[in-house]
């Protein structure tokens, strides 16, 4: 979006579908941020000024395999979409990072409904501000060796939405786990069964 007074767009990564018939997106405030603060302070009837970027590159197409959603903070948007609009009951197992889960546990709600629906097979948390929170998503993915290792293994195939460090360190932690099966990120990336959408 453009927010008033600069040239500069503003991307962020939608929580909707176009067959959801509204646009959704999740904005952290950030002291003193243009935008976030200019979206934080709109009132409903407001206009504003915004485009759509398509990233089919993101998109999960009509698949059967499991599905391994990866995420923290704000970046756990377009993977609520995904569950969100998961009504056929695909296996999706979101690793969620938060700092807090009383501060930006974003969807917190709809998750808990999503998994109750069905739409989410499964839901790892990790509080990195929070004693005994878990650290980060990527520490929950290590814990989950194993397991990803199989589903992976299986042709699961894999979304990460967040920060570059964030996206940075789930590769490395992922190209750990998985070199015991002879598979890389750099591979699942080849084969289209891996993509990000990084901030």
């Amino acid at each position: 979006m453009l927010p008033p007074d600069s040239a500069v767009p503003r991307f962020y990564s939608l929580a909707s579908g176009w067959q959801d018939g509204f646009v959704e997106i999740c904005v952290r405030k950030m002291p003193g941020g243009l935008c976030s603060g200019y979206l934080h302070g709109l009132q409903p009837g407001a206009r504003i000024q915004a485009f759509i970027r398509p990233n089919p590159a993101f998109a999960i197409e009509s698949t059967r395999a499991p599905v391994m959603l990866i995420g923290a903070g704000t970046g756990v948007a377009p993977l609520a979409g995904f569950i969100r609009d998961n009504a056929r009951g695909v296996p999706m197992h979101l690793y969620y990072g938060v700092r807090d889960p009383q501060l930006d546990y974003f969807f917190g709600t709809e998750i808990e409904q999503w998994l109750k629906e069905q739409r989410l097979a499964s839901l790892r948390t990790t509080f990195s501000r929070v004693p005994e929170g878990g650290g980060y998503v990527q520490d929950a993915l290590r814990r989950d060796a194993d397991r990803l290792r199989q589903l992976i293994g299986d042709g699961a195939i894999v979304r990460v939405c967040g920060s570059r460090t964030m996206a940075q360190g789930v590769a490395q932690v992922l190209d750990g786990i998985l070199g015991s099966i002879s598979l890389s990120v750099q591979q699942l990336k080849a084969r289209g069964r891996y993509a990000e959408d990084t901030f």
